[in-house]
């Protein structure tokens, strides 16, 4: 188990960060700009690294397997929000945030994150299962999510669900099971398109935060329960709820990794989107990613253990 990459890679996610605030600070990206660029990573950059996940190929467990294993991420998210739900809403406050909140603890960063910690803690192995995870993750994040984080549920409409990444998710899998070859044209555009999504989604929130004062961030008391129900108390929950059922050792580790992940990025994104608290997103993917320094080590000792 390599911690220095684990580490390495939290370091990238808070330069991207950085430069992101700097920018928001230097009034490089204004309040607009930021907005505008969110559209464009929920409804062109994410939809294309959802489909690069499919299209790359890199398939190393059985299809039976791969089915056992997408049945069961959709189970972890089910006991996610499960746990998160009336958790978050017994926070008190403003009942608008509550879903955000919600969101928030069922919702990692499985992909930018996801990948290089287990790679680090599993070593290659993991990578197909991580491929995995992140189809149920987005048909979830960007159906249900919306309708979660959205402060006006009820102006929800079918469209905000049928949005690029969640039709994408869908054609995800139905590449991966149906065996399809992508031209190798397209695979490689919408690889090179995928690959704008973390330091362009980083750099809007890092952009957001340049708005908030951080002693705001600070005193936003709700976001201590919050990260330690996402780093630690949820993971556990999946990894006490899946052990008896689950055989392979590799399958249960890269399930508990991929769950106690910080914030997802998107958190912001869609909240900027649809109405959301982007503060508050912005402020929770900061401070969960900066604490999933300590948290991911620690999970990774409970599992070999």
């Amino acid at each position: 188990m390599d911690m220095q990459v684990i580490i390495q890679q939290m370091a990238i996610l808070f330069i991207l960060l950085a430069l992101g605030y700097v920018a928001g600070k230097s009034k490089v990206l204004s309040a607009d700009t930021g907005r505008a660029m969110s559209k464009i990573v929920l409804h062109i950059l994410i939809p294309c690294t959802i489909l690069n996940s499919a299209m790359s190929g890199n398939i190393s467990i059985t299809g039976r397997e791969a089915l056992i294993f997408l049945i069961i991420s959709l189970l972890s998210f089910l006991v996610a929000h499960i746990v998160a739900i009336p958790a978050t809403r017994a926070l008190g406050g403003d009942k608008s945030n509550h879903g955000l909140y919600g969101y928030m603890a069922a919702y990692g960063n499985v992909a930018f994150v996801g990948f290089p910690a287990t790679y680090a803690i599993f070593g290659a192995s993991s990578a197909f299962y991580v491929t995995l995870y992140n189809i149920p993750y987005a048909v979830l994040a960007f159906s249900a999510g919306i309708i979660m984080i959205s402060k006006s549920r009820e102006n929800v409409k079918m469209k905000a669900v049928l949005n690029p990444a969640f039709i994408c998710a869908i054609i995800a899998i139905l590449i991966y099971f149906t065996g399809y070859k992508t031209p190798m044209i397209i695979m490689e555009t919408v690889k090179t398109i995928g690959g704008a999504t973390t330091p362009s989604s980083l750099i809007v929130i890092g952009a957001s935060l340049a708005q908030i004062p951080i002693k705001s961030v600070v005193l936003e008391w709700r976001l201590y329960p919050v990260t330690i129900l996402k780093l630690i108390v949820i993971p556990v929950i999946i990894w006490l709820v899946f052990k008896p059922f689950i055989t392979s050792e590799l399958m249960l580790g890269v399930l508990v990794i991929l769950s106690g992940m910080p914030t997802a990025a998107t958190a912001a994104m869609v909240a900027l989107e649809y109405g959301g608290n982007g503060r508050i997103a912005s402020s929770g993917v900061f401070m969960t990613t900066l604490l999933s320094c300590a948290s991911v080590p620690m999970l990774a000792y409970l599992l070999l253990k």
